[in-house]
């Protein structure tokens, strides 16, 4: 008699997996579709250019006129300049841009003891990047220029050689203000290690940037 508790408790086992496990709340192809919309500077990568496998950072060309051709996009779309100061080798840039980009799966994180399901918050943000942002990526190890879009910024002071260092410029390409890494990110070490970013904090820390922007 004891079989239909036991079948029982081995659906209901079932039932929270499929809710844990189960399709988005937003599908992926509608946060992709907002992917689409986020400008992001270099438009192109050289597969000549040192092994042919960056993602995000163009290692060779110069990076000031990168920055100087999305400080111009983002003049004519009336939207925010988000400097990314980083390098291919490392992984809390690439991180970083992932979430910009809408990316889940291995970013479904919510707490340090539960995974969940995060689509409406990477829409949120990838969608408020999409509007207000144009995002370029400055090399900083291998590519001429950097220091030079450092010193045209007048950043010198916000940038310590910490890769990513995040801040947005005004019109004037100016600093305006310095994203605050250590609040946005989630690290955690050990058994269950994880590593990404806050989503709410992230647009809460994007619109702080983007209003210091506006009043430059």
């Amino acid at each position: 008699m004891r079989l239909p508790v036991i079948a029982a408790a081995v659906l209901l086992l079932i039932t929270a997996c499929s809710r844990e496990t189960g399709s988005p709340a937003v599908a992926d192809a509608l946060i992709a579709e907002a992917a689409d919309g986020v400008v992001t500077y270099p438009l192109s990568l050289d597969p000549a250019c040192r092994d042919g496998r960056a993602r995000s950072y163009d290692q060779c060309s110069d990076q000031f006129e990168i920055y100087s051709a999305a400080l111009d996009k983002a003049r004519a779309e009336n939207k925010t300049l988000l400097v990314i100061i980083g390098a291919e080798w490392c992984g809390w840039c690439h991180t970083f841009d992932a979430h910009l980009k809408g990316a889940t799966g291995r970013f479904d994180h919510i707490t340090a003891r539960k995974r969940g399901e995060v689509s409406a918050g990477a829409l949120a943000l990838v969608r408020y990047v999409a509007d207000n942002f144009v995002v370029v990526h400055i090399e900083d190890d291998f590519a001429p220029g950097a220091d030079d879009v450092i010193r045209s910024a007048g950043a010198e002071a916000y940038f310590q050689e910490y890769y990513p260092t995040i801040f947005a410029v005004g019109p004037d390409g100016k600093f305006a203000a310095k994203l605050d890494h250590k609040l946005v990110k989630i690290q955690i070490n050990g058994l269950g290690a994880y590593a990404g970013y806050d989503r709410a904090l992230v647009i809460k820390e994007l619109k702080r940037l983007r209003a210091a922007a506006l009043r430059t």
